[in-house]
């Protein structure tokens, strides 16, 4: 047959896509392509270290725990020891030598003020004016202040290199650093439980919710300063701190199951459910908050200085263990926020509203929200204590603790030994530690530490990943959040 006389059938038309087919077959095609994240393996022999790092610092809490308390010794009632020890009654105490009254006198918290009538009335410090004028007996009085200053340095010269001095300085760098480097560790341990039904949820930390840190961290601080500093109501002091105090219990409880499933290398079983928080209850968790409530009375009633560190290292171990950022950018903008944060309050707040806010809050407010370091014996036979904020090692122990993940990461794909970032970056904290103590003893002045353990941090960890050229890796590596990973699932599962 010629090829004229052959009949033709024509073609069928495919029938038009629409735009939502279309964009359903791109999305399916990008799903396809996007690296499905996947949980490290767990580092050979980390229990081991872990366990090792709970033993030291049990050690070296209680090293330095019996080195302050051996501090004390008995002043008689009604006495009051001067610095050189001389020893006066308490009558007698001259506050234009020996500044604002201590505890044991029966005008503490108060100044004398001189009234139109010339009659001497007792106020309290905090009803001074903001701009002044302090008078004798207050603790911003300007006299006082100088002479406070040249007392501060003359000390420090005399005892910088003794272990008076150093004590507290050392007793601030150890348990640091320790609390730091467990949280990590363990951190990662319970990261890579290989186990998803026993895998605990971690809260994930985003870009979009570290730009909120600086600022709600601001409004809280703030917040707290005006009860403390204008509303001077006691009651209300006590209502804060015991709120703060009870929440704590239940970080030891926490932290009593996470010792026992790590030392028995099992997930303890929860026994019921809180539906409002959705959180799982297990036995040990309950023994700890009982354990953790009883030491609440204990501080409550005596505001002691162990409860208050026992605490304070049990929140930066929970906050380190339970919070993951998704990503070095994530943590970069948090650190780089709080680096601005700490800076303000610390040396700017004073100017704009007439008090170190920072300084006002740590302590006015009777709450474990710092660590607290012997120094010396005041003079009623109280301990004073240096201070460190539980923000300046729970927010860089967030960050590193992002790194020693990713140092788990590489290890399960082959690239390198052991935690190369975690043990560079902490080098990096103990040295930014050391420089806030060393700049403090030099100005005799409360330093914001961030200041220093931020630029330290930063330039370590991409140091570290500009050396070994894995700077895009370490940049590019994300955790996704446990949540949005199961409504994934599910979306997926239902279509």
């Amino acid at each position: 047959m010629s090829a004229a006389g052959r009949t033709s059938s024509p073609k069928p038309k495919a029938s038009p896509e629409s735009k939502e087919t279309k964009d359903a077959k791109i999305a399916d095609k990008t799903e396809d392509k996007t690296e499905k994240f996947e949980l490290p393996p767990r580092p050979a022999g980390l229990q081991g270290k872990i366990l090792k790092l709970y033993g030291l610092l049990a050690v070296v809490f209680l090293f330095f725990v019996i080195s302050g308390e051996s501090m004390k010794h008995p002043i008689p009632e009604g006495k009051f020891e001067k610095k050189d020890g001389t020893i006066i009654s308490i009558k007698d105490f001259d506050p234009v030598e020996l500044g604002p009254f201590p505890k044991c006198h029966e005008h503490f918290e108060h100044h004398a003020f001189v009234a139109e009538d010339k009659t001497t009335v007792w106020r309290k410090n905090n009803d001074a004016p903001n701009g002044g004028p302090f008078p004798v007996g207050h603790p911003e009085n300007p006299e006082w202040e100088k002479k406070a200053d040249k007392m501060a340095q003359k000390e420090n010269a005399e005892n910088r290199f003794r272990w008076k001095g150093l004590q507290p300085q050392l007793h601030l760098l150890f348990m640091a650093t320790i609390v730091v480097l467990l949280g990590c560790l363990h951190g990662v341990w319970l990261f890579t439980e290989a186990n998803a039904e026993d895998r605990e949820e971690q809260q994930s930390l985003k870009s979009e919710d570290a730009y909120w840190f600086p600022v709600i961290g601001s409004c809280v601080l703030f917040g707290l300063f005006c009860v403390i500093k204008y509303l001077g109501k006691d009651i209300l002091k006590w209502i804060i701190s015991t709120v703060i105090v009870f929440m704590c219990c239940f970080g030891i409880g926490t932290n009593v199951n996470h010792m026992h499933a790590l030392v028995k290398k099992q997930v303890n079983k929860p026994v019921f459910m809180i539906p409002i928080f959705e959180e799982n209850v297990t036995v040990m968790q309950i023994a700890g908050s009982v354990v953790g409530a009883a030491m609440a009375v204990a501080y409550v009633m005596s505001q002691n200085w162990i409860i208050n560190n026992l605490f304070g290292v049990s929140f930066c171990l929970v906050a380190i263990k339970a919070i993951t950022i998704s990503s070095y950018r994530t943590g970069a903008i948090m650190l780089v926020g709080l680096f601005a944060y700490d800076v303000f309050w610390v040396f700017g707040s004073k100017h704009v509203f007439g008090s170190n806010v920072m300084v006002t809050v740590a302590t006015g407010l009777e709450a474990p929200i710092k660590l607290m370091f012997p120094r010396n014996l005041g003079g009623c036979g109280d301990l004073k204590h240096s201070m460190l904020g539980l923000g300046d090692i729970a927010v860089p122990g967030l960050f590193i603790a992002f790194l020693a993940k990713f140092d788990a990461h590489m290890i399960g794909k082959k690239g390198q030994n052991g935690f190369v970032y975690l043990n560079n970056v902490m080098v990096a904290y103990v040295l930014s530690l050391v420089t806030t103590v060393s700049i403090m003893l030099f100005f005799n002045a409360a330093q914001p530490a961030l200041l220093y353990i931020v630029p330290f941090v930063l330039i370590a960890s991409h140091g570290t990943a500009v050396a070994r050229g894995e700077t895009k890796l370490l940049w590019g590596w994300f955790i996704p959040d446990d949540e949005e990973e199961e409504k994934k699932e599910e979306e997926k599962k239902d279509k």
